[in-house]
C-alpha cells in the first residue's frame, strides 16, 4: 500500500510537471500572425502576376493555333481565306470559327482564358482582311496573297468593347478597323484582358500581345495594321 502511494505521488508530481511548460505568449502568437500575413502579402501579388502571365501565354497560343488552323482552310481551299460569316443553303449563317473547327483539336481554342463573359468566342477577324459575306453586295471572299505585309497585318485578336474600349460587347467575332463603325451585331473593338494588352494574331502566323497604342490608338494611316 505504501509502494502504490508512492508511485501515484511520482505520477502526480510528473503530471504536474508536463503542465507546467509555457505555451506561446499572446505576443508570440501575434509576431507569428504578423510574419505570416508579411509573407503573404508578398507572395500573392508574384503568384497573381504569374497567374496572369499564364493566361496571356494560353491565349496567344490559342491564337497561334488558329493562325494555323485558318492557313490549312486555306489550302484545302485554293488560297481563299474564309469569310468572316456567310449564309448557307438554308439560308442560316455561319461564323467564321465553325469554318476552322475540323482543323482544332477542341473549340475551346475559342475562348480566351480571362474572358469571364462570352460563352462562343472571344476572337474575332480583321474585319478589311476577311469578308462578311452576309453583308450585301459582298460576294467575293479575299486571297491570302492579297496581304502585301503579313507581318504588321493583323489577323486576328482580343475583341469585345464597344467604342468606348471599355463597355463589354460579349461574343462577336469581327474586330472592326479604327476608322470603322460598329454596325452590326458581330462588330467590336478590340479588349486589352491582359495586363493591358491585347492578344493578336498575324498573317504571318505568328502571334503575341501588344497594347493598344501600340496597333490601334492613334495610328497613321488609321488602319495600317488592318489593310491588307
Amino acid at each position: 500500500m505504501g509502494a502504490a502511494k508512492v508511485h501515484s505521488a511520482a505520477v502526480i508530481s510528473h503530471r504536474s510537471a508536463d503542465c507546467g511548460r509555457p505555451g506561446f505568449t499572446l505576443i508570440e502568437l501575434l509576431v507569428v500572425i504578423a510574419i505570416i500575413a508579411l509573407l503573404a502579402a508578398l507572395l500573392l501579388p508574384v503568384l497573381a502576376r504569374a497567374k496572369l502571365k499564364g493566361q496571356q501565354i494560353a491565349c496567344v497560343n490559342n491564337l497561334r493555333q488558329q493562325s494555323l488552323a485558318l492557313f490549312l482552310y486555306a489550302d484545302d481551299n485554293g488560297n481563299i481565306l474564309p469569310p468572316v460569316a456567310y449564309d448557307d443553303a438554308n439560308d442560316d449563317e455561319v461564323d467564321w470559327p465553325a469554318l476552322l473547327d475540323p482543323y482544332i483539336k477542341t473549340p475551346r481554342i475559342h475562348l480566351c482564358p480571362c474572358d469571364l463573359i462570352s460563352q462562343q468566342i472571344s476572337y474575332g477577324l480583321n474585319e478589311l482582311g476577311f469578308v462578311d459575306l452576309t453583308d450585301p453586295g459582298v460576294t467575293t471572299p479575299n486571297r491570302l496573297t492579297a496581304f502585301h505585309a503579313p507581318t504588321t497585318t493583323m489577323m486576328m485578336g482580343d475583341v469585345g468593347t464597344e467604342d468606348d474600349m471599355i463597355t463589354p460587347r460579349p461574343d462577336t467575332f469581327k474586330m472592326i478597323a479604327p476608322g470603322s463603325s460598329i454596325n452590326d451585331d458581330a462588330d467590336a473593338r478590340p479588349v486589352a484582358r491582359h495586363a493591358q494588352r491585347c492578344g493578336l494574331g498575324f498573317m504571318d502566323g505568328h502571334a503575341e500581345a501588344l497594347r493598344l497604342d501600340q496597333f490601334y490608338l492613334d495610328q497613321n494611316p488609321t488602319n495600317k495594321w488592318f489593310s491588307p
